[in-house]
């Protein structure tokens, strides 16, 4: 990708994942200045991580995010919705998992969610957070793990303890998601961003092999 292509496909990518949470008011920035701040900055960063010359750097990102107080789970909202962008776009897989080490290396510097404020002297009745509950890892954590799932932060498989997703589980992948490639490509790409995080020793090109190299290729 020539830095022409690249550039309009951030700013692409970028404005909308940036509408939708701005529509969702996901981010909390409420300001438009603290929303075209953080889509300068996002845009920066996200063109290193599309140029495989540019080493990942993220400091000044970090201290802007903190600024405008972001935490992380409204980080990795922000981020589930640009890698779907992304996606759209075909940058390709080692492009996927360059924004995928750079969005996890923001938000493990950037504070959980705040604790919710007492009423009346009682703690508040803690709200289910259905985004965690429906993230690519919650999902497998909150009940008993079955079959041919991975298993996090090693992922390996659940049912053979290969490495996920094993053969078994791309059938059943194939299948489940039928025809609709692109649906699939989101959740391996979801899948990969934090098997990247979680297995930081593993080579990346390995990682991606493993999570979409046996993806079928579209028929031209």
């Amino acid at each position: 990708m020539d830095s022409t292509d690249s550039d309009r496909v951030v700013r692409l990518a970028v404005a909308e994942a940036l509408a939708r949470v701005t529509d969702e008011d996901s981010l909390g920035l409420g300001e438009s200045d603290a929303v075209q701040r953080l889509g300068a900055d996002l845009r920066a960063v996200l063109c290193r991580a599309l140029d495989n010359r540019v080493p990942l750097t993220t400091p000044d990102f970090v201290d802007l995010c903190r600024e405008l107080g972001l935490n992380r789970e409204a980080f990795d909202l922000l981020g589930h919705y640009l890698m779907t962008a992304l996606l759209a776009h075909h940058v390709g897989p080692d492009a996927l998992i360059r924004v995928g080490v750079l969005l996890g290396t923001v938000g493990r510097y950037l504070p959980g969610a705040r604790p919710t404020a007492p009423r009346n002297g009682r703690p508040m009745p803690r709200r289910r957070d259905v985004r965690a509950d429906n993230s690519v890892v919650g999902r497998y954590r909150r009940a008993k793990l079955p079959e041919h799932l991975p298993n996090p932060p090693s992922w390996t498989c659940t049912g053979c303890g290969r490495e996920w997703p094993c053969a078994t589980k791309q059938s059943q992948l194939l299948a489940e998601f039928g025809g609709a490639r692109t649906a699939l490509a989101v959740y391996l790409g979801s899948c990969l961003v934090a098997a990247a995080q979680d297995l930081p020793t593993v080579p990346l090109p390995r990682v991606r092999l493993r999570f979409l190299g046996w993806l079928p290729r579209a028929r031209i």
